[in-house]
């Protein structure tokens, strides 16, 4: 009986990590998840979103999972967040570009704690994508057309330049993307952001302990900041041995311009 009961139990955990994409390490819950609403087609993007929970805030590097027919473009990492139940959560969101059809299984991730050197890795679940064909018919029982074999090559050769095209314009476009992020500073965005900065000091350089301020900083200016500035904020705010002489020099240094 009780060997009955384990069997079931092992089968029930194999079924949850395989359909939900979700394993339970110790203390530490790691989860992937891929967009299952939609097809996939060769040229296409996918985002693959990481992201663990942990009781004890640590911060985690991410080893994205790859496989040579899905392109690795760029991750986009996010600040350690605490929940309302008291955990913390740290999620990254990590893009493809699928350059063929079939099945293509990311696999070889993994995630490291950056607060613990002496741990090991924890290895991600296998995530597959299932790409279609172009032209993908239903069986049929009506004669086919015989097509000439080198106007196939030719049409595959296009395709091929097509994707290849599509990857360099891609790329040209985040590159793009993230230059006008900085651009913006200078604009709309700057004034605000200079006024919370200064802000801040203020109340920082008066020998306050303003937790409430850090955190709403922490969440409208991230993106901005760099991510050792980002971790000075998160071990004052959740691990409560950070410096706030640290926080304000490193906070005026990258705010001086």
């Amino acid at each position: 009986m009780n060997t009955l009961t384990r069997t079931q139990i092992l089968i029930g955990l194999i079924f949850v990590v395989s359909e939900f994409g979700w394993v339970a390490l110790g203390s530490e819950s790691v989860s992937i998840q891929l967009d299952r609403e939609r097809d996939f087609y060769p040229g296409d993007l996918v985002e693959l979103e990481v992201s663990i929970r942990f009781s004890s805030y640590a911060r985690y590097a991410l080893q994205e999972p790859r496989h040579r027919s899905a392109r690795f473009l760029e991750t986009q990492p996010f600040p350690v967040r605490k929940s309302e139940d008291g955990e913390y959560e740290q999620k990254w969101m990590v893009l493809y570009q699928i350059s063929r059809s079939g099945s293509v299984a990311l696999d070889g991730g993994s995630l490291k704690s950056e607060s613990n050197s002496n741990s090991d890795p924890i290895p991600l679940e296998t995530a597959v994508i299932t790409s279609q064909g172009f032209g993908v018919e239903s069986d049929s029982n009506a004669p086919e057309l015989l097509v000439d074999q080198s106007a196939k090559k030719e049409r595959s050769r296009w395709i091929s330049v097509l994707v290849a095209l599509a990857g360099v314009a891609l790329g040209a476009f985040l590159r793009w993307r993230r230059n006008a992020r900085v651009d913006r500073l200078e604009d709309a965005e700057r004034s605000p952001l200079i006024e919370a900065v200064e802000g801040l000091l203020a109340k920082l350089e008066s020998g306050k302990r303003p937790m409430s301020d850090m955190e709403l900083f922490l969440r409208d200016y991230s993106s901005v900041c760099s991510p050792s500035l980002i971790e000075f904020f998160e071990r004052i705010l959740y691990s409560k041995n950070g410096s706030i002489d640290e926080l304000t020099d490193r906070l005026r240094k990258e705010f001086s311009r």
